[in-house]
C-alpha cells in the first residue's frame, strides 16, 4: 500500500505540472519593492539640502578726501559813486492873471489899469467906464470887455489878442467891431496916454474872465 502510494505523488505531480501555470508572485513583489526603493531614493535626493554658496564680501573702496582750496579774495577795485546832482531848480515865476498871449507877454500892472481904466479924461472927455461893461459882453456903447483877451484871439487872422487890443486903443479904426459905427472911440488915446499906461490898461483888461 505505501509503495503504491509513493508512486501515486510523481504522477500528482506531473498531473499538476500539466494544469495552470501559477504566477509568479515573488516578481511582483519584486517589482513593487524597486519601485519602493527608488521613490524612497527620490525623495530622500529632493530632500537633502543643497549647499548655499557662500559669498565672501568684497571690501568698498572708501572715498578719498578732495582736498578743499581756500578760496582767495579777488580784489574789486572801487567804483566811484557818482554823486547826485545838486542844481537848484530856478525858480519859475507864477503865472499873473495878465497872462502871455500869442508870441508876446502883457507886462503892466493890472491894478493901476483898473485906476487908468475908471479916470476920466478931459481931453478924450470920456472915461473907459463911460462905455465899456467890465461884467458882461453886451453893449453899453462900445462892446463889453468880459473876456475880451479870449475873444481877441479870434478877431483879425493872423493877429494875437494882445496886438489887437493895443491897435485898438491907439488906432480904433484899424478893425472896427461888426455892428459898431467908426469913430465911437476917441481916437487919442494913444496921445493921452503913456505907453506903459496903455500897457497897465490892456493888463486889466485880460483879469476881465467870467
Amino acid at each position: 500500500m505505501i509503495r503504491k502510494s509513493f508512486l501515486l505523488l510523481p504522477l500528482v505531480a506531473v498531473l499538476a505540472a500539466c494544469g495552470t501555470i501559477a504566477t509568479p508572485v515573488f516578481e511582483e513583489e519584486l517589482q513593487q519593492t524597486r519601485v519602493a526603493q527608488a521613490a524612497t531614493s527620490a525623495f530622500e535626493t529632493a530632500s537633502a539640502p543643497t549647499a548655499t554658496p557662500t559669498i565672501t564680501p568684497s571690501e568698498t573702496p572708501l572715498p578719498t578726501a578732495t582736498p578743499t582750496l581756500a578760496p582767495t579774495e579777488t580784489p574789486v577795485p572801487p567804483t566811484n559813486t557818482p554823486e547826485p546832482a545838486t542844481n537848484t531848480p530856478v525858480p519859475t515865476e507864477a503865472p499873473t492873471e495878465a497872462a502871455a498871449s500869442g508870441a508876446n507877454a502883457v507886462t503892466g500892472d493890472a491894478a493901476n489899469g483898473q485906476v487908468i481904466f475908471n479916470t476920466f479924461y478931459q481931453a478924450a472927455n470920456f472915461a473907459c467906464s463911460t462905455c465899456h461893461r467890465v461884467d458882461s459882453e453886451e453893449q453899453l456903447i462900445g462892446p463889453g470887455l468880459l473876456n475880451i483877451s479870449t475873444r481877441a484871439e479870434a478877431r483879425v487872422p493872423g493877429e494875437d489878442a494882445l496886438t489887437y487890443i493895443h491897435q485898438s486903443i491907439v488906432d480904433p479904426s484899424a478893425y472896427v467891431v461888426p455892428n459898431y459905427p467908426d469913430n465911437l472911440m476917441p481916437k487919442n488915446w494913444h496921445e493921452i496916454l503913456t505907453e506903459a499906461e496903455i500897457n497897465d490898461l490892456i493888463a486889466y483888461l485880460y483879469t476881465l474872465k467870467g
